[in-house]
């Protein structure tokens, strides 16, 4: 996997672990391999996918699955409390519901999603889970649209903030056009954009890339080490890329 770096005058720059002067720049902390796995795209990706699952096929016609009650106003259906239940690869248990799922007679491709929330076991970072306040499936291009405190978390530390993202399942690409935040133990990323690519294999963050990575040392503080005070920014390593 790489991660790519830009900012608004040097736009579409990637930065690899053996890359060019920004990747030098964050290597003297002897941080820099965070980068790699600072964004829990696999979880993101796995999870994304389980919501793909369960709209690919007719809501009706998907085992493990469970509805409350369903409502017609015009030419719309209303479904209360999706819940949908299975198996990824036939070993790791995951689970997606909503408070309501919505299709258009009219526009049968298109599902509409409120309150979403879902969780798969994934092989390497343990259980990942993904909220939103809402989202917008096509079924006809296999394309969801999250919109509203999207979140991507895992068992293992990651926590991957987004206002917005759109998932090509096809392409396997996740873009967000908003400002994206990034958290791991000890460092965070943030960035007016995000790109996600092959399936998760190249990384792009773009706009006001800022990296704040705190040193090992900073995370294990001793006896004798003095109370942090207010508002001072201590043990960490900044690096900020207008």
């Amino acid at each position: 996997m790489s991660v790519g770096v830009s900012s608004s005058n040097r736009a579409g720059r990637r930065v690899t672990r053996g890359g060019d002067a920004y990747g030098a720049a964050l290597r003297h902390s002897g941080r820099v391999r965070f980068l790699r796995r600072a964004i829990p795209v696999g979880a993101f990706l796995a999870v994304l996918a389980i919501v793909g699952i369960s709209l690919l096929a007719p809501l009706g016609a998907i085992g493990g699955l469970s509805l409350g009650p369903v409502s017609l106003s015009g030419t719309k259906i209303t479904m209360s409390a999706p819940k949908l239940r299975g198996f990824r690869e036939g070993t790791q248990p995951y689970e997606l519901t909503a408070s309501a799922a919505t299709q258009d007679t009219r526009k049968p491709n298109l599902i509409e999603l409120a309150t979403i929330d879902g969780h798969v076991t994934l092989k390497d970072q343990g259980r990942a889970h993904l909220s939103a306040d809402s989202g917008l499936y096509d079924s006809q291009k296999e394309q969801l649209a999250l919109d509203g405190n999207v979140r991507v978390t895992t068992e293992r530390g990651y926590d991957a903030r987004l206002k917005s993202a759109f998932v090509d399942f096809k392409a396997g690409t996740v873009t967000s056009k908003q400002p994206v935040e990034v958290t791991i133990t000890g460092a965070t990323i943030t960035a007016d954009t995000l790109d996600v690519t092959d399936n998760g294999q190249h990384i792009t963050f773009a706009g006001r890339v800022q990296a704040t990575i705190e040193t090992k040392a900073a995370r294990q503080p001793t006896a004798a080490d003095p109370p942090p005070t207010g508002g001072a920014e201590t043990g960490s390593n900044r690096e900020d890329r207008p």
